[in-house]
């Protein structure tokens, strides 16, 4: 699965930099990240998660590299968003205040739905359609948009969360979102979008599919 951001940005650093094997540090900290992230999307103990996040930093900080720190924070951001939780800043602010990367930034405000104040060129590709969508508020747009990040499903999720924070929200974004976590197994992910859809049914008055959804979420999280 590709990762968001901190991995990918980590292979591109030390790509042709010399080094003929990684140093420790990076491979703890790329270690310590993607069990945090596979750790968080399955729902395993918020004790276990965090520690693995906090293996990540202490190994980043090793470095000194500001621009790596913050991306594992905004790394964190971009996981609660996808699963509809809170997203917690952590250290992102008072990191970036020391040293600000205008792509993180960047970053950091499409986490936070400040669409129009973005610059779309600087966000990953697979964001900028369904950014350019989400600015002129076209359910369907953005949901086409959405579906059509094959290749990146927990791109998927954070899309589909910052959609539905935006107020940009369909049955068809959420039953994508939905599918992602159950193809992947991401049963914390799972539960979380599948409560999002039974209050959907629910608003729209649609108790019968409510109910469905209801008696699935109580099967899969037992």
């Amino acid at each position: 699965m590709k990762k968001i951001l901190f991995v990918v940005c980590l292979i591109l650093l030390f790509a042709g930099c010399g080094f003929s094997q990684k140093p420790p540090w990076l491979i703890k900290s790329s270690k310590g990240l993607e069990t945090f992230e596979a750790n968080f999307l399955s729902g395993a103990e918020p004790s276990v998660t965090e520690a693995n996040f906090a293996v990540a930093v202490e190994e980043i900080k090793k470095s000194g590299d500001l621009n790596l720190l913050q991306k594992a924070w905004l790394t964190r951001m971009a996981l609660q968003g996808a699963v509809l939780n809170e997203m917690e800043e952590g250290d992102y602010r008072q990191i970036a205040a020391a040293g600000q990367v205008p792509a993180n930034e960047n970053y950091y405000m499409f986490l936070k739905g400040n669409i129009s104040e973005l610059d779309i060129k600087l966000l990953p590709e697979q964001y900028r359609e369904f950014s350019g969508a989400l600015l002129k508020g076209d359910v369907l747009k953005t949901g086409k948009a959405i579906a059509s990040m094959k290749d990146e499903p927990l791109s998927k999720l954070i899309a589909a969360g910052i959609a539905v924070r935006s107020g940009i929200e369909s049955e068809a974004i959420i039953q994508a979102a939905v599918e992602t976590a159950s193809i992947n197994g991401w049963k914390m992910a799972l539960i979380a979008w599948m409560e999002r859809l039974a209050a959907f049914h629910g608003a729209a008055g649609e108790a019968g599919k409510a109910t469905e959804v209801w008696q699935r979420i109580e099967l899969i999280a037992k």
